[in-house]
């Protein structure tokens, strides 16, 4: 079997699964990536090891868990050790190239290894990159265009593909689908019911530390806006992808490439009073998409149940590409091999590190933050779900009969909350791990 020519790996940044058209939605929110979907494999069952910006992507650039390549809320850099994606392809020839907005990912968070450029959309000095941003968004106000960057990212993608005909590796991250969202128009209208209380409505505070504080309310339509809105902005990513593919397509290098589309963490919509994406381990967070497509390597229309991880993807491209990895630091697993899929573990496990909440106290003096100063682990199945805090404040979920997780079991199955939280601690003994250095005040992620 003949390796692709060329990668693209695509990260819809606050991507939840089942806001997804081809996981299942309502409403057809990514008719692009439905059809790339049916022309390769989904995953149903893929998580994220981590519900945030930092974590997801160091797990998908090494390999590794959150613990092990210790990027996290507590330590905001990739550790230098192990090798990453980049790396790997740029040692085999491969032009390399990232396109990211999110400060999060990018050189100055240790991602910037094994590219050859790296395009952030920002400065290195702060006076410009702040007379540039305000140009932009003046004439974007102007011209009545508004993203969060995909529209320039996809102006620099195609620019630097038509520089060079090597094989190419291009890592891209769109950030409409995080929150806060506001997709440009008509993506913003697209999914609101006329004359709906959500029809009425132009813009929804979706300030989530505010929210999870009770210091806000959503009135009658708010929320069934802000999830057109948030529809909204995956409808528009899609759109902004398809013309990445258009392009290849139109140079016959779109069956030649192996596309790898998925998420770094999902937002919470209101479940469980939460917005965003800071306090949790649910599956609105850590559930994501992943669809492998390659005529030559992929099967087609096919969805692998076994659960994946994000820590899966950088094994599962270099087995797909032919390429040797460092088997001693890559922690996770080949997802695909010969056309075939491979076993899982049965269980996928996710970590949530304190991000300080000093700022958060400050700005909300008379709440009790003490529940989301801890961290957090998960151990979860296909059936069920264990999550530890480490105030002992613990949950345990039947995810077959409670797919939202609504109703904690804790008290109810001690033993088998007991037996998942043994196995959650010898999986963590089993690996090595980076203690975090460096507590933030907050973040915004």
């Amino acid at each position: 079997m003949t390796a692709p020519r060329n990668l693209l790996l695509v990260v819809l940044g606050g991507a939840r699964a089942d806001h997804l058209s081809c996981y299942g939605h309502r409403v057809q929110t990514t008719p692009f990536i439905d059809s790339v979907a049916h022309g390769g494999v989904r995953f149903p069952n893929m998580l994220s090891t981590g519900p945030w910006t930092l974590p997801a992507h160091g797990s998908l650039f090494t390999g590794q868990f959150s613990a092990t390549h210790g990027a996290t809320q507590e330590h905001h850099y990739l550790s230098p050790t192990g090798k990453l994606l980049p790396e790997y392809l740029q040692a085999r020839g491969y032009r390399t190239a990232a396109f990211s907005a999110n400060e999060w990912v990018s050189p100055e968070t240790g991602f910037g290894r094994g590219f050859d450029a790296f395009f952030t959309q920002r400065y290195q000095s702060r006076l410009a990159s702040r007379a540039v941003t305000y140009g932009r968004s003046a004439g974007d106000r102007l011209l009545r265009r508004k993203d969060a960057g995909a529209r320039r990212t996809n102006q620099a993608l195609l620019e630097w593909l038509a520089g060079d005909d090597r094989p190419f590796f291009a890592f891209v991250h769109y950030q409409e689908a995080r929150l806060p969202v506001d997709p440009p128009s008509p993506h913003d209208d697209m999914f609101v019911e006329p004359g709906s209380a959500a029809s009425r409505i132009t813009s929804v505070n979706q300030d989530g530390d505010r929210y999870f504080a009770g210091q806000m309310q959503l009135a009658e339509g708010e929320m069934e806006r802000l999830h057109a809105y948030y529809d909204g902005a995956l409808r528009y990513v899609d759109y902004r992808l398809q013309q990445v593919a258009e392009w290849l397509q139109q140079r016959r290098l779109w069956d030649e490439t192996l596309v790898v589309i998925t998420g770094d963490h999902g937002e919470c919509l209101g479940e469980r009073g939460l917005l965003g994406h800071r306090f949790t381990l649910a599956d609105g967070l850590l559930r994501v998409p992943l669809i492998l497509r390659c005529p030559r390597n992929v099967p087609q229309g096919f969805a692998i149940e076994e659960v994946a991880q994000t820590s899966d993807i950088l094994p599962t491209i270099l087995e797909l590409l032919d390429i040797p990895p460092e088997s001693d630091a890559v922690q996770g697993r080949v997802l695909l091999r010969e056309g075939r899929a491979t076993p899982s573990p049965g269980f996928a496990i996710a970590e949530r590190f304190r991000f300080g909440v000093d700022g958060l106290r400050k700005r909300f003096p008379d709440f009790d933050w003490r529940s989301a100063d801890v961290r957090q682990k998960a151990i979860r199945s296909a059936r069920e779900k264990f999550v530890w805090h480490s105030d002992e404040a613990n949950e345990l979920y039947d995810l077959v009969a409670d797919p939202h997780e609504t109703t904690n079991l804790i008290e109810i199955f001690g033993s088998r909350a007991d037996a998942l939280r043994r196995q959650l601690f010898q999986w963590f003994a089993s690996i090595p791990r980076r203690e975090p250095t460096d507590l933030p005040a907050a973040l915004s992620g």
